[in-house]
């Protein structure tokens, strides 16, 4: 208010107080929950919210303020415009009302700004830490296998005496699910959040329905050690062993054997439900292009070293690991592929692979101590990276070219969600 009427006012005290009591008059009336109507700000059509940053990456714990701004239909920016912000999943982060963001837990999900039939979104990555962090895996018991959810925060390891353990909050906490066998476990696989296989010595094929609150053991024509299993799509599925086992399901549930060679196949990996890798004992490697049907042994052999894993990414791109650092990877194409021996260097027994990215991927074994090694160039070089892991890591796997969980004996889980970068 300016002087003149503040002094105009000074001089007509009636006034004033005529003023004050009209001001006053709502208190002492009948409708005590009545409110000061506010006039709606009007939005004109909207084409677009975009909210910066439109990526972040947050420490478990960082504050950071997110903005907003909406744009009408001739891209100009539209002032007054107000916004309902929202977490996709608030276990990762949350949001207040004015785009502030509080990093809870690892993961990566979506924030929300919406207003005016219009929502702008951005993309929030949480990590709890650099480089290989170890997470308490609550057994002792050696784990051989581990398997983790696109989402990153439902996972499982198993491994000797039948032991199964899942997390739920991306490794932060480990708890142990009834297996209901003994058998050693050496491989773990999930077609969705609720459907997963285990599979282990004396042709033991675990199945859950419920995500592992109840596991079954299910009646299979094979008393081969199972080392590995593989899920081409959401109903075909492979087992291989000893003995050149490879056992084939279309339904999860019914298993059929066949023998393809004398020695042990070690693992197996998929592309898409047609195109499909073997590798074993002696560096056998059995391809398929028809879901299994048949396989075809490579020949000649690119060596002779056993070869312990595989991970396949596409019809034409795929790579194997194993004992003196054996580090095969396929060229060409699907119509003509072929493998070429690599190496990640002689003094590593390579363990386990696994590839997020065509051209990032993660090999894991002992040298001495656990090992872990990066490449980035599609695995023609391999750099080892600090595993922080005393025993031999069996098996390692990626949600994406960041987060990352390795396995191992004495229950060694070591996590990364860096990409175990320092």
């Amino acid at each position: 208010m300016t002087r003149p009427v503040m002094a105009s006012l000074a001089r007509r005290p009636a006034a004033w107080l005529l003023l004050a009591l009209t001001a006053l008059a709502p208190i002492g009336g009948c409708n005590c929950n009545a409110t000061r109507s506010v006039t709606p700000i009007i939005l004109p059509p909207l084409s677009a919210v975009v909210v910066t940053p439109a990526t972040d990456t947050l420490r478990v714990g960082d504050i950071v303020q997110f903005t907003a701004v909406a744009y009408d239909t001739l891209a100009q920016p539209v002032a007054g415009a107000g916004f309902a912000w929202s977490s996709g999943n608030t276990a990762v982060f949350t949001v207040n009302s004015t785009g502030r963001v509080t990093a809870v837990s690892e993961g990566v999900d979506t924030l929300f700004a919406q207003t005016g039939g219009r929502t702008g979104i951005a993309i929030v990555f949480v990590f709890r830490d650099t480089g290989w962090v170890t997470q308490t895996s609550t057994t002792g018991r050696n784990l051989n296998g581990v398997f983790f959810l696109p989402d990153g925060q439902s996972g499982w390891a198993v491994g000797s005496g039948g032991v199964i353990v899942h997390t739920s909050d991306a490794g932060a906490h480990w708890s142990t699910q009834v297996s209901n066998t003994s058998n050693n476990l050496n491989g773990v696989w999930f077609t969705n959040a609720t459907d997963g296989w285990a599979v282990g010595s004396l042709g033991t094929v675990l199945r859950t329905i419920d995500a592992g609150a109840t596991w079954v053991r299910l009646t299979v024509s094979s008393s081969d050690n199972l080392m590995d299993v593989c899920f081409a799509d959401a109903d075909t599925g492979f087992a291989v062993g000893s003995s050149g086992a490879v056992l084939r399901t279309i339904d999860g549930v019914a298993w059929q054997k066949t023998s393809i060679t004398g020695t042990v196949l070690q693992s197996v990996s998929f592309a898409g439900p047609r195109n499909g890798w073997i590798v074993g004992d002696g560096g056998k490697i059995f391809g398929t292009t028809d879901s299994g049907i048949g396989w075809t042994l490579v020949q000649p052999a690119i060596t002779t070293t056993n070869l312990n894993a595989v991970w396949r990414r596409s019809a034409e791109s795929a790579w194997a690991v194993g004992d003196q650092g054996v580090a095969p990877l396929t060229t060409g194409t699907s119509a003509a592929y072929g493998w070429t021996l690599g190496s990640a260097g002689a003094v590593y027994t390579l363990e386990g692979v696994c590839f997020p990215d065509p051209m990032i991927g993660y090999a894991v074994g002992a040298s001495g101590a656990g090992a872990i090694l990066r490449t980035d160039d599609g695995g023609s070089t391999w750099q080892a990276q600090a595993a922080h892991a005393s025993r031999t890591l069996n098996d390692v796997y990626f949600v994406d070219a960041l987060r990352g969980w390795a396995v191992g004996d004495g229950g060694i889980i070591v996590h990364t969600s860096l990409g175990g970068g320092q």
